[in-house]
């Protein structure tokens, strides 16, 4: 569990005066973001402004309620991106699976000057596999299912029976891929079908990582290349 004292420790080591932030869309963020707020408000963490560009409608609306002056890419790029994530490898490449636009989300990765993935500790593996989601066009999304289907088990991700609209209007398809297949084949397949305009796979991006469990452990992509 990452406890609030964790996240004002990161704060803290991540986050500067006069940084552009942005944070992943999750209840970690959200407490995120709510610390954040307080960092603004208190002298014990040197931070007395910042610009934060949302991930979501939700954390928008958030943030105009905590007072954080928001920007958007269209103005910005972003100093440090925090990201909480389902699974990531020793080589800092990762799967995000819940997400209300993997589109989106890819931009902020690849904007981003620091990329801080956070994960719980027993999510740091030698090798990514399992369910891994793909964000389509709602246009001839049977089509594109059908054709996800070559990596394995591929279903529409519903809500109340309907298909959930990502907040860029898309579909989800969540894959349960075969071991068979390395995350580089299927970003890169899974990318060359037509239907497909982004993946739940993030290769490259990361530059930290920050494992928690009853403590924080952090590794950078720095250590690992020396």
């Amino acid at each position: 569990m990452l406890h609030e004292q964790h996240i004002e420790d990161m704060i803290a080591k991540f986050v500067k005066d006069n940084d552009v932030v942005s944070i992943g869309t999750s209840k970690q963020g959200e407490t995120f973001l709510k610390k954040l707020a307080l960092a603004l408000e208190h002298e014990h963490i040197p931070i007395n402004h910042i610009e934060f560009i949302p991930t979501s409608n939700h954390l928008a609306i958030i943030a105009g309620q905590l007072k954080i002056p928001v920007t958007s890419l269209n103005e910005k790029e972003i100093d440090v991106a925090i990201e909480f994530v389902d699974a990531i490898d020793e080589h800092f490449n990762f799967i995000k699976r819940n997400s209300y636009s993997l589109v989106r989300d890819k931009m902020i990765a690849q904007s981003a000057a620091v990329l801080v993935t956070v994960a719980e500790e027993k999510n740091f593996v030698s090798r990514l596999k399992g369910r891994i989601p793909f964000e389509i066009t709602p246009f001839g999304w049977k089509r594109t299912l059908s054709q996800l289907e070559m990596f394995g088990k591929a279903k529409l991700r519903e809500e109340n029976g309907k298909p959930l609209k990502t907040e860029t209007g898309n579909y989800l398809i969540d894959v349960d891929c075969d071991e068979i297949y390395s995350i580089d084949d299927l970003d890169y397949q899974a990318k060359n079908i037509p239907g497909v305009l982004e993946t739940g796979i993030f290769i490259g991006y990361a530059d930290k990582i920050v494992l928690h469990n009853n403590k924080i452990v952090v590794k950078s992509r720095t250590e690992f290349k020396q």
